[in-house]
Order: C-alpha cells, then sequence, then structure tokens
C-alpha cells in the first residue's frame, strides 16, 4: 500500500513550528537576561515580552494584565490598540472572587485555565464586546500568567485582527508555554527591585538612603559641570525633632518622618530626588533648576509641610505642629565638588536654625 505524503508533510510542519517556538523562547530568554542587566525599567521588560509574542508567536496585537492582590483590582500593563501603537496602564478593574464576575477575575482566581476562539462575538456578552473588545476581532486567546505553578499574577491576551490568522489548539499550548516564560521574568524583575531597593532606600520612609546619595550626588555634580546645568540642593530638617520622640513615643515620632517624607515625595517631580540623610534630616536634589526655581520649590515644600495636619493624633489635640528649617544651595562652576554644595546648603540651614528655626534659609551665594 502507498504511503500518505500528506500525513508525512503534516508532521513535518508541526515538527518545524515546534521547533521555531522553542527557538522563540530561548531567544526571548536570552534579551530579557540582557535587558535586565542593564538595569532596564519594567515597562522596557513588559515591551520586550510583547515584542517576543507578536513577533516570534506571531500574533498580531497582545496585552498583559497583572493582579494587585492587595488592593484587590487588576489592569492592563501594557498592550498594542487597533492602530499598532503602545498602550500604557488601564483603570483599574475590580477582582471578585464570585465566578463569572468578569473574565480578568476568572482567570486570576482559577476558574480559566486558558481559551481561544476563532468566533469571539458569539463568546462573549454584547455589552463586554462593545465596552472592552475593538470591533472586528474574531481570533483571540488569553493565558493566565503563573509563577511556581501556583500563584496566578495575571493575564496574557492575544489576538490576529490584522491578519484574520485562524487559532488552532497548538497555539494556545505555545502561548501557555510563553506566558510560563513570561511569569518568570516579571517576578525576576520584580525580586531584582526588591533587593536593589533594600540596599538603596530607607526602610522607614520609602526614599532613598545615604548610601544612595553619597554615590549619586557626585556623579550629578560632574554632569552639570560638563554640560554647564543647573542643580539645586535643598536641606529639610524637622524642628524639636527630639520633643516629639520623647512626648509621643518613637512610634509616633516615626510617623511624622513618613509624613514629612511623603509630602516631599508628592510636591516634586519625577526626575527630583527625596533622600532621608540622617534620622530626622532630608535632602532634596532638583536637576535643572537653578536659584530662582529653588527658592520657589523650597518655599513651596515649606508651606504644604507647616500647614499640613500633623499624622500624630495627641499632637493635633494640643494644637501642636510639624514644622521644619530648610537651607537652599545652587552648584556653581566655582566650587570644587559636590561636598562644597552640601556646605553651602548645610551652612543654609544653619543660619536659619539660628534665627529661630521653622523657615527656609537664604541662599548663600559662591564665593
Amino acid at each position: 500500500m502507498a504511503p500518505k505524503p500528506p500525513r508525512k508533510q503534516s508532521l513535518l510542519k508541526k515538527a518545524l513550528h515546534q521547533n521555531k517556538i522553542l527557538t522563540q523562547e530561548v531567544l526571548m530568554y536570552q534579551r530579557l537576561m540582557r535587558v535586565m542587566r542593564e538595569e532596564n525599567s519594567f515597562e522596557d521588560i513588559l515591551k520586550l515580552l510583547i515584542t517576543s509574542v507578536t513577533k516570534g508567536l506571531g500574533y498580531d496585537r497582545a496585552g498583559i494584565f497583572l493582579a494587585d492582590r492587595q488592593g484587590k483590582v487588576a489592569y492592563r500593563a501594557i498592550g498594542i490598540d487597533r492602530y499598532g501603537k503602545w498602550e500604557g496602564r488601564s483603570e483599574d478593574i475590580p477582582l471578585s472572587p464570585t465566578k463569572g464576575a468578569n473574565w480578568l477575575s476568572d482567570f486570576i482566581h482559577g476558574y480559566l485555565k486558558g481559551c481561544y476562539t476563532n468566533n469571539l462575538a458569539q463568546k462573549v456578552k454584547k455589552r463586554d464586546l462593545d465596552k472592552n473588545i475593538d470591533p472586528g476581532v474574531a481570533s483571540t486567546a488569553v493565558v493566565p500568567i503563573v509563577v511556581d505553578n501556583q500563584e496566578t499574577i495575571g493575564v496574557l491576551a492575544v489576538d490576529t485582527l490584522f491578519t484574520r490568522r485562524r487559532l488552532k489548539k497548538s497555539d494556545l499550548i505555545s502561548l501557555m508555554n510563553f506566558a510560563t516564560q513570561a511569569g518568570m521574568a516579571i517576578e525576576s524583575f520584580r525580586l531584582h527591585e526588591k533587593i536593589r531597593n533594600l540596599a538603596i532606600k530607607d526602610g522607614l520612609t520609602g526614599v532613598f538612603n545615604r548610601r544612595y546619595f553619597d554615590n549619586y550626588l557626585p556623579r550629578e555634580v560632574l554632569r552639570c559641570r560638563r554640560y554647564k546645568r543647573f542643580l539645586s540642593l535643598l536641606y529639610v530638617d524637622l524642628d524639636h525633632f527630639k520633643d516629639i520622640n520623647d512626648l509621643y513615643g518613637h512610634l509616633e515620632g516615626d510617623a511624622v518622618l513618613r509624613h514629612v517624607a511623603g509630602l516631599l515625595v508628592k510636591g516634586l517631580r519625577n526626575v527630583d530626588m527625596v533622600v532621608r540623610v540622617g534620622g530626622d534630616e532630608f535632602a532634596v536634589i532638583l536637576p535643572e533648576v537653578g536659584p530662582d526655581g529653588a527658592r520657589t520649590v523650597a518655599h513651596r515644600l515649606f508651606k504644604t509641610i507647616v500647614e499640613s495636619p500633623s499624622p500624630v493624633e495627641a499632637m493635633r489635640a494640643k494644637g501642636g505642629a510639624v514644622t521644619v528649617t530648610m537651607g537652599i544651595a545652587c552648584f556653581s562652576e566655582s566650587m570644587a565638588d559636590h561636598q562644597e554644595l552640601m556646605k553651602q546648603a548645610d551652612e543654609s540651614l544653619y543660619q536659619a536654625k539660628a534665627g529661630g528655626r521653622n523657615r527656609v534659609g537664604e541662599l548663600i551665594p559662591s564665593l
């Protein structure tokens, strides 16, 4: 009996397809390791995952949805819109333990393990189709992102909106394998960030610590000298902090430190840096900010802090308030190094304290 060539061709095609997928997974892992070594952002990691699943596995679009179990919400962390452009974080979607509440909840809580369809319009409710899914999508697949074979941290969704390619069960299997790799990458990045933050962040307030400040400020001064850019430094010292600890306790004193740190961070740009340089002293680094801007920022932060209610209830009951004294310094080409900038900020702070505290010091002219 004559052999059946079509069957052999089908097996060969399947083997080549599986080899292509395996190759893409290996390449993705190599690219991820390189990106993580280069200290890239979480967004860079997510974009690499999306690019790998679209260009590597042949989907037109993809989106990664992540769960925030503490906040009981999920959100699209990154995706591609119907015009082929990147989409950022979406609004939060409530997570409910009730089965059928919404598709994200069902995946996060393990009610769904992975699915695909080539006729989406018949698989979802009309209101969901109109609200959450682009018109024209027919073929789509969704799989959970699971780590350690137990916790679902998110969802990976793909479709073939542009090419109209029909999906098969083999597509779902390869996508689930990819999601496993994606979960490992996401958790590895999060662990890396956690370890890094332990080294450079203050454990109590969450702002940068003195070690990071001592490494960062000299480099920033060199950059400003080389490119002739502005740089300002503020010192923020809590007034009579020892009295707060003595009167209300160290736990309440910690609350005051977190309160002031939070107000500083909230009142600044993303490029600015808040550092806890001592027990009750903070520093604020302001790149690209000159003398006039430094004064403006300092007085605005000062006003915010002294006008905000104390986080200590007993202090509020007595009519007490948290006050600070601030010093200002601006980088000048006449300065020998970063230590002169720090010395000038310290001198401004000292003069403000000598003048009665609870005020912003004057900018001391460079010699």
